[in-house]
């Protein structure tokens, strides 16, 4: 059956009636009857309301009016189910369900991992401020168990007791970091392998850096929280030494140490953890000048690991020695603005080792302004110097001394400016024309070095260049992933801290990598701020609670095509046993 509106005209006035027809066959041909003439459009008004109305319980549809609903949330959820497609696709929940199983875990360590990898995604908090991400959005288990915090009464918060989460539930989340710090080793072994079948990834480079994150107190505690040289502009703040290592752009390892750990003590331990772990020891090892140490590189000869390091520009007698031999003709242009020379230098002790000179017209011309800016606030130091020198205001010969050496020491003027003192009351400062010829010379260059015998130039180069894949991992670690400032007390949970966010870009790195086929200009990070615009709205309808999932914008249904996404409900159960709590 079906309404249709029958048309008449009388005289100059028309007339609009509502039927209700059924459509039957008479001996095989299709044909229409009238059922139910329900009178004139214009004067039915609210009788047709009501007539639907009292019809309705005859439907075997469910048909609800708008005043019967209800809205009681609207919770994000899309950022969320594109980390669960990634956490799946790793098999992560299998992985930590079976290396942290243990009699004494009443928990579900996997579950409650994937809810603290999937907040450090998608809305960095601390486990306190956990709590508040659950409130606005939807985040359940694989039987579609919500997760929700439960809060401590409001009066039970004060300004000593600022806990506003229940402790119970808060200590389970500090026991899954105890957990995943206890398997590190194993889940890093296992992903490794899980990765290099899934998207068939063949190493035979890695690249190893290092950077520092920083803590919100001033006084150092414990083996790791000390002061050092701070790679976040955070002097006065105690720090720890991250080291990652990645392969192919996969961060596959990452090792913690103090906060005052010279890069160049780092190599030798993470080398041999990389060959006892992975199985990598024929690969070639990326990574800049600060790994470079005489103990480095006798470790490294007595290894089947080859090496390509940066070698520190200046105060380093190797670096001049090769900037010396530089031939003019034997360039080798590699792109626009860059290009590359190999120096034959003969160095007691080096024996097989190639040098490699890149010479980049953007970063001389870079290294050039900041240069000339640096002299000519030296010079405007010194000449204050000798102003008052010859103002008679400084007379003794140390005195000068001394102000000349602390307008020296701003600025780096020492590289490029000598002053002399002949006797009381004298003093002169000149451009030193050899310091500032050396200077000129390290401008825009970097030094490699290598023992691989048959790499070329051009190779050096574009593996050097790949290095900025770890730079890229520090930035998502620090600004994306916000893994600093770190607030936690005891050691064992900063490593864990820190576990989870590397856990977090390993995700990201598998949504960058799959998105690189189909939607090169979308990057991961806009892929799940995308998601965002997919929601749920839970909704009370006749005495029960109904879930509604929006389709999300533009790029979210693109991100969702390129992954082959299709069902966007959360997962269901159907008993009801009380939802997970924080």
């Amino acid at each position: 059956m079906f309404a249709r509106v029958s048309t008449v005209q009388r005289g100059d006035k028309t007339y609009q009636y509502l039927q209700i027809l059924e459509a039957y066959r008479d001996n095989g041909r299709p044909k229409q009857r009238v059922v139910a003439n329900l009178g004139r459009v214009d004067l039915l008004g609210g009788k047709l309301d009501d007539l639907v109305s009292s019809l309705r319980k005859y439907c075997q549809k469910q048909f609800t009016l708008p005043e019967e609903m209800a809205c009681k949330q609207a919770l994000a959820w899309g950022a969320v189910l594109l980390t669960r497609y990634l956490w799946d696709q790793m098999n992560l929940s299998e992985i930590i369900g079976k290396l942290c199983r243990s009699r004494r875990k009443r928990y579900q360590v996997a579950e409650m991992a994937f809810v603290l990898v999937a907040n450090r995604l998608c809305e960095p908090r601390s486990e306190h401020g956990l709590a508040r991400w659950l409130e606005h959005t939807f985040v359940c288990d694989r039987q579609g168990r919500r997760w929700e915090p439960d809060w401590l009464p409001a009066e039970l918060v004060t300004k000593q007791q600022r806990v506003k989460v229940r402790f119970e539930p808060l200590n389970r989340w500090y026991r899954t970091l105890d957990a995943l710090l206890a398997a590190k080793g194993k889940i890093e072994e296992v992903l490794y392998l899980r990765v290099r079948d899934l998207f068939s990834v063949k190493v035979d480079m890695i690249f190893y850096d290092l950077t520092s994150l920083y803590f919100c107190r001033r006084s150092p505690k414990g083996r790791l929280r000390r002061h050092g040289a701070s790679k976040d502009g955070k002097r006065r703040q105690v720090q720890i030494v991250l080291g990652v290592v990645m392969a192919n752009g996969w961060p596959i390892a990452h090792h913690i140490f103090p906060g005052n750990t010279a890069d160049k003590t780092t190599l030798i331990g993470v080398l041999t953890d990389l060959e006892e772990r992975f199985g990598l020891n024929r690969v070639m090892v990326v990574s800049d000048r600060g790994m470079v140490s005489p103990g480095n590189f006798e470790f490294l000869s007595g290894t089947r690991f080859r090496y390509l390091l940066g070698i520190p520009g200046r105060r380093c007698e190797e670096a001049a020695a090769v900037l010396a031999a530089l031939d003019e003709q034997k360039w080798e242009r590699v792109d626009q603005g860059n290009r590359v020379q190999e120096v034959e230098v003969s160095q007691p002790g080096v024996g097989s080792a190639r040098y490699f000179v890149i010479d980049s017209q953007e970063r001389k011309v870079y290294e050039e302004a900041l240069r000339k800016r640096s002299m000519e606030r030296v010079r405007s130091a010194l000449e204050k110097v000798a102003a008052a020198v010859e103002a008679g205001r400084l007379k003794a010969p140390a005195k000068i001394g001394a102000r000349a050496g602390r307008a020296l020491s701003q600025h780096h003027g020492c590289r490029y400016y000598s002053w002399e003192v002949p006797g009381a009351g004298q003093f002169r400062f000149f451009e030193d024309p050899d310091k500032l010829q050396a200077e000129m010379r390290h401008e825009g260059k970097y030094i490699l070095k290598t023992d691989h015998a048959t790499i070329t130039a051009v190779e050096a180069v574009s593996a050097y260049k790949e290095l900025s894949t770890v730079e890229w991992g520090f930035r998502e670690l620090k600004d994306v992933i916000e893994g600093r400032p770190i607030f936690h007390k005891k050691d064992q949970r900063v490593e864990a801290h820190i576990f989870v966010a590397t856990l977090a870009l390993f995700l990201k790195r598998s949504l960058e990598h799959q998105l690189a086929a189909t939607l090169p200009e979308l990057s991961s990070t806009d892929a799940l701020a995308a998601m965002k615009s997919i929601g749920i709205a839970e909704l009370g309808l006749n005495g029960q609670t109904t879930r509604l999932v929006s389709g999300g914008g533009r790029d979210a249904r693109r991100v969702l095509s390129a992954l082959g996404i299709k069902d966007l409900e959360p997962p269901t159960t159907r008993n009801q046993r009380k939802d997970p709590e924080i």
